[in-house]
């Protein structure tokens, strides 16, 4: 049995539409980058396409095999390098140049991030003057919470930021410190439990490696519940040939470290607008990694916290000299001074719902908020439920016990019913 040629020539049109979409996809990914342009295009014809395999790893491609084909005109796209798709390849450029994938991620800065986007623009620099208005003084005290006991700050925090030397930051820089390690077990130790707020959160930096699992098992002994991961994506544009000592079972290069955030208590985004501001912003931090032997980390973190939640009971555990900021209590062993005091820190929260720094007309208007909880009463666009069973549709109605009738047609004609003559079903 032969084919129809109309068939044929239908079936070669479609298969011609679906080439055409297919490349005019791939050449859009291709320009998506302006630092990996191509060179040069060449164009082959309707009848021959050129399929190209290098035979070595230098930049002068030869030809190793030579397959003709029919097919449509298409375009490819020639670079001096050894990819099979040299322009949007990422992971090849960084095997070739040391060029981490996420250099090439754009408007990843605070100031650049919402160019497009003036509603949350808006929103973000009102948020950062309610914010500059409402924090209490910095203050910060020399503590080694090893030996401290956290209950003598005299206060219940609404967030709680640890930055726990772990020993994964120094393994992997090469460099050895003198500083003292904290284990996972030193960490569930700490008992964040005693000084957390009825609603509160805490955010728990743990590395790339064990610490998410152990991380998780810290929260849950606080008597929290993991909520997000806060990820930290860094780049390296300022030093592409910077390479990480790895563990002896590693295969691939960690260039990212997670922040695991704890919720404790009963907080919605529909109900409880008071205390936290959802969606204000992303949960990746895209920054360049710091220099060998600096654990420094982003200080985009505290902008996230502070746009989030709106409580003004802030603590920061593990802190240091550089991290000193208004509105926050850093408590660390590295620190220089103190000037902590706490009847001093309390007074600042000593009216009814001082604890919050409270929201603006206008904050609210421009925040992301829950869609509306619609009523049982209004789904269905407020028809009467059931109100299909009419006398001509329903099965109780005329048009109903005619369709049981054996040799119904109905409106559209065609084969009997089920129970007609022509069917070899018998009738009910």
């Amino acid at each position: 049995m032969t084919a129809q040629p109309h068939l044929l020539k239908g079936k070669h049109r479609q298969k011609e539409r679906t080439q055409r979409r297919m490349w005019k996809s791939k050449r859009m990914s291709w320009k998506c980058s302006n630092q990996m342009k191509p060179t040069h295009t060449k164009r082959c014809t309707r009848t021959q396409v050129l399929f190209l395999r290098s035979t070595d790893y230098s930049t002068d491609m030869r030809t190793q095999q030579v397959v003709s084909v029919s097919a449509l005109c298409l375009h490819l796209f020639f670079v001096g390098t050894q990819s099979l798709n040299p322009h949007n390849d990422y992971c090849q450029h960084f095997v070739d140049t040391g060029h981490r994938p996420q250099n090439f991620i754009r408007d990843v800065g605070l100031a650049d991030r919402f160019e497009e986007y003036p509603k949350l623009r808006e929103l973000i620099r009102l948020k950062d003057e309610l914010i500059a208005t409402t924090n209490t003084p910095p203050m910060y005290l020399q503590a080694d919470p090893e030996h401290f006991d956290l209950k003598d700050l005299k206060c219940k925090f609404d967030v709680i930021l640890l930055e726990p030397p772990l020993e994964e930051y120094y393994r992997e820089s090469g460099i050895s410190h003198t500083e003292r390690f904290w284990t996972w077990d030193d960490i569930m130790r700490l008992e964040i439990e005693e000084i957390s707020a009825l609603r509160s959160f805490v955010f728990l930096w743990c590395g790339s490696g064990e610490g998410l699992d152990l991380g998780r098992m810290c929260l849950r002994k606080w008597g929290f519940r993991r909520c997000e991961d806060i990820c930290w994506i860094k780049t390296n544009k300022n030093n592409p040939g910077k390479t990480k000592a790895l563990d002896p079972k590693a295969v691939f290069q960690r260039t990212k470290e997670h922040c695991l955030m704890g919720i404790k208590g009963t907080v919605r985004r529909s109900t409880d607008g008071d205390f936290i501001h959802a969606n204000v912003d992303i949960d990746l931090i895209i920054t360049e990694e710091p220099e060998m032997g600096n654990v420094e980390k982003p200080v985009e973190i505290f902008h996230i916290i502070e746009h989030f939640c709106l409580g003004r009971r802030r603590l920061h555990l593990f802190g240091r000299d550089s991290t000193i900021r208004p509105g926050w209590l850093t408590v660390g062993p590295t620190l220089t001074n103190t000037n902590f005091n706490p009847e001093t820190y309390a007074a600042h929260f000593g009216l009814p719902n001082s604890h919050l720094s409270g929201c603006t007309e206008e904050i609210e208007r421009l925040r992301p908020k829950s869609p509306p909880v619609k009523l049982k009463s209004d789904r269905g666009g407020g028809a009467p439920r059931g109100g299909r069973g009419g006398p001509n549709a329903g099965r109780g109605g005329d048009r109903g016990r005619e369709r049981n009738r054996p040799n119904f047609r109905g409106d559209r004609g065609g084969f009997r019913g089920r129970g007609g003559p022509h069917r070899g079903f018998p009738p009910r």
